[in-house]
């Protein structure tokens, strides 16, 4: 999108240099890519007249001629242009001009006579491409440039050609359409500098011939093309455009045609709102249909290009055919030409992604194509199409018959945000008034009024389509108020102490036992095989064989969600174990899925020991695992989070071998199981030694650990140690007895210890003996022998009257 510094100020004032008018811009959110200065390259270069003509006296091909260039003496100048003449004015390059084809103009002498300048051709002064598109003449058109004979003498030629100005290359994001315009780059400029917008007085007179009587509009694709709006112009004369005129769109790239055409490009480049006219008479009915393209159907475009039609691409037509593709291109047989008397002009909004679509699908991009795209002005329409027919009444001499036609099936109501000013603060960390704010967005075109509480009621225009929310309107007001003046602090305040979670806690702890005792973590699918439940040994009434299937299973061994973490475990021996690696320590923490009515994903804890277990040294050889060691990582996890309350007791796990498991109990709730698997599980997943597994039920661990230290002194009086062995039933649990003791004890027991069971010759068949260390302890004396002896006595004798134990020798 270019822009150019002269055509600008038609439309606001401004004293901005054109360095400091792009800086302005870019802070503005509208980058400045490059800044040319028009005729830069053609100081020196005047307006002068061919006063005399004398040919030269040493050379055929050459004249001498007089130019008078505005000053009190003419200059002599030899020429060899064919077309120079007396009475023509030409540009003129004076002594030390450098023109843009590197020549520098100095006094010389041509076949012995002096020359005093340069009568210059278009090509010379590096316009031939620039000027012949202006002035519809080829670019290799030889001979002087001639000038129009209206110019004063000595006049700067760029001044007199228009070129004396600054073209801004402007890189427009795709949110803002609104500023691929002259009115809306000048409503920009308003926001920073406050002053008025000139925006053009449109004012004409319509004929007595109403346009319902010459035309007519439908609409069938209302979701592609929400408005169309038309009018008629009749009697015009189609010719080259006025200077003026080619002078502008030039300026900006865009290349001449014919007056009729030239205004609606001048129109887009002023609005932003593209225009198309059509031969009045070359319509059929002379009716527009909006309608998408019927499948076959085919248009030759403006640049003769035969294009097939697909039924989602949008057109425009008459009565029988598509004579444009909508938003992109007119099609050639309504052309404007020579011949054309009546003019039926064109005005719309289409929808967006069609023209997107349609665009890319040809490969091909227009001007009016580049805005539908990104959103034109639905509301701007009926303005562009007034001063259209306005510019061709006044430069092509046409009549504008009565009245618009406007189909308007998409209206919409306008978009109303409020505005909350200490919000704007609160986000952006100024201190902006809120009168500057109302301000600022006023400048920029919106509609704001107070609402009586503070805050204002904002109206967003039909041209500002980005603007959806309370935050939109707050950027507006930044980037207006300037990003440069919002303050720079360093955010302030106390940061709070996380609270302590408690899952992340006994995760924590659980995991950095687990690693210190020598084991490592597995990582495993939560995803399993529905047979391993039978593998495990799974009752058929277990609840966790109620799973949850995936609907699309990477293969069957992993077509369900797991409920328990066992069998990844043994998984995972089995293959160290294919792997020669026969030393297996590992455990994982995860979520497991239960489906049985009720989705949740508990997580859990679990282990396995297998093989060997050790380092291979002196002090810690390899060796088996067993039910103690297990145990002791059981008893490891809970003490890590301060569950003390617990008991262990036996149980029937189908997945354990009998007898040699168990399962703790919080508050007489199971919370785990651990043990030796069971000697099939064992040959299910081909492990030929002994596994010992354990699994928790996370959640329970979280809501009974204790995190609380506590602190205790250090004892002051001595313990006394008695080891007692004892012969009891083998149904006894070793833990009645340690039970017992504790009761029987009271305080003065610290500590009971199993440390041997035994079974064989030496006790009777059906007996056991159990040995235990335990440690008495007073807090406030040193016990005595005799103390000790009477409790260790009392101890002994509810031992035997409970659990019929007695002592052995």
């Amino acid at each position: 999108m270019n822009v150019t510094l002269n055509w600008l100020k038609n439309y606001i004032d401004f004293e901005f240099s054109p360095n400091e008018l792009a800086d302005r811009l870019t802070m503005l959110g509208v980058e400045v890519e490059s800044i040319k200065q028009l005729g830069a390259e053609l100081e020196g270069v005047v307006v002068g007249s061919v006063t005399a003509i004398r040919p030269h006296p040493n050379a055929d091909k050459l004249v001498l001629c007089q130019v008078d260039v505005g000053g009190t003496e003419e200059l002599q100048i030899v020429c060899g242009a064919p077309n120079v003449r007396e009475g023509m004015l030409a540009p003129v390059a004076t002594i030390g001009a450098t023109l843009p084809i590197g020549l520098t103009i100095k006094r010389a002498k041509l076949r012995g006579e002096e020359s005093h300048g340069m009568l210059c051709s278009e090509k010379e002064l590096g316009l031939a491409a620039q000027l012949a598109s202006a002035y519809n003449r080829a670019e290799d058109a030889a001979g002087l440039m001639d000038l129009p004979t209206n110019i004063p003498l000595g006049t700067s030629f760029s001044e007199a050609l228009g070129l004396d100005d600054v073209v801004f290359e402007l890189e427009v994001t795709p949110n803002r359409p609104d500023c691929l315009s002259m009115i809306g780059i000048a409503r920009e400029i308003r926001a920073e500098t406050g002053n008025a917008l000139k925006l053009p007085q449109v004012d004409f007179n319509e004929t007595e011939t109403d346009i319902r009587e010459m035309t007519s509009v439908t609409i069938e694709a209302p979701d592609l093309c929400p408005r169309y709006a038309a009018r008629v112009i009749q009697g015009v004369k189609v010719g080259a455009s006025p200077e003026w005129l080619q002078q502008r769109l030039e300026s900006v790239g865009v290349g001449v045609i014919n007056n009729i055409v030239d205004i609606t490009n001048f129109v887009l480049m002023e609005y932003g709102q593209p225009l198309h006219a059509f031969d009045y008479h070359k319509l059929a009915e002379n009716r527009i249909v909006v309608r998408r393209a019927a499948a076959g159907e085919n248009i030759t475009t403006l640049d003769e290009v035969a294009r097939e039609l697909t039924p989602d691409m949008l057109v425009i037509a008459d009565a029988e055919k598509p004579v444009a593709l909508a938003g992109i291109m007119g099609g050639y047989d309504s052309e404007i030409t020579e011949t054309t008397t009546d003019v039926l002009l064109e005005s719309a909004y289409f929808n967006p992604s069609s023209i997107r679509a349609t665009a890319k699908a040809f490969g091909v991009s227009t001007d009016a194509s580049y805005r539908f795209e990104r959103g034109a002005d639905p509301g701007i329409v009926l303005a562009a199409l007034d001063r259209a027919a306005q510019l061709i009444a006044e430069l092509a001499g046409g009549n504008i018959c009565k009245g618009i036609v406007d189909v308007y099936p998409g209206e919409q109501p306008l978009t109303e945000i409020q505005l909350r000013p200490k919000r704007v603060n609160f986000i952006l960390g100024t201190a902006i008034e809120a009168t500057e704010m109302a301000q600022i967005l006023s400048d920029l075109g919106f509609d704001v009024k107070a609402n009586g509480t503070g805050n204002y009621q904002v109206t967003v225009p039909t041209f500002r389509s980005d603007i959806t929310r309370e935050i939109d309107l707050i950027e507006e007001i930044a980037r207006v108020h300037g990003y440069d003046n919002i303050p720079t602090t360093l955010p302030k305040g106390d940061i709070p102490v996380p609270a302590p979670n408690p899952n992340t806690e006994v995760r924590k702890r659980i995991k950095h036992f687990l690693l210190a005792a020598g084991m490592m973590e597995a990582v495993n699918y939560s995803f399993c095989d529905p047979n391993c439940f039978d593998k495990i040994r799974f009752t058929a009434d277990d609840p966790r064989r109620e799973t949850l299937k995936l609907q699309n299973p990477l293969s069957p061994e992993m077509s369900v969600l797991r409920t328990t973490l066992i069998p990844s475990l043994l998984e995972n021996a089995q293959h160290n174990r294919n792997h020669q690696i026969d030393t297996i320590a590992l455990f994982e923490i995860g979520s497991v899925f239960i489906g049985n009515g009720v989705q949740q994903e508990p997580e859990r804890v679990a282990g396995i020991l297998a093989g060997q277990i050790g380092e291979g040294v002196y002090s810690n050889p390899y060796r088996e695992p067993d039910f103690y060691d297990i145990k002791g990582l059981v008893e490891g996890i809970l003490e890590v989070c301060g569950i003390v309350d617990y008991t262990l007791q036996k149980t029937d796990t189908p997945t354990f071998h009998p007898g040699r498991n168990a399962k703790v109990l919080l508050d007489n709730k199971q919370i785990g199981t651990f043990g030796e698997a069971h000697p099939e599980v064992l040959e299910n997943y081909d492990l030929p030694y002994k596994a010992y597994l354990f699994e928790f039920d996370m959640t329970v661990l979280v809501d009974a650990a204790i995190f609380a230290k506590r602190f205790e002194p250090i004892p002051i009086y001595p313990t006394v140690e008695r080891d007692l062995a004892i012969v009891v039933d083998k149904e006894v649990l070793s833990d009645m007895p340690t039970e017992l003791i504790y009761a029987t004890g009271g305080e003065l027991v610290k500590s009971v210890r199993l440390f041997d069971v035994y079974e064989g010759e030496q006790v009777p068949e059906g007996k056991k003996s159990l040995a235990y260390a335990i440690t008495y302890h007073s807090a406030t004396e040193t016990l005595t022998d005799k103390t000790v002896n009477t409790l260790h006595d009392k101890v002994v004798k509810h031992l035997n009257q409970k659990l019929g134990a007695e002592l052995r020798m």
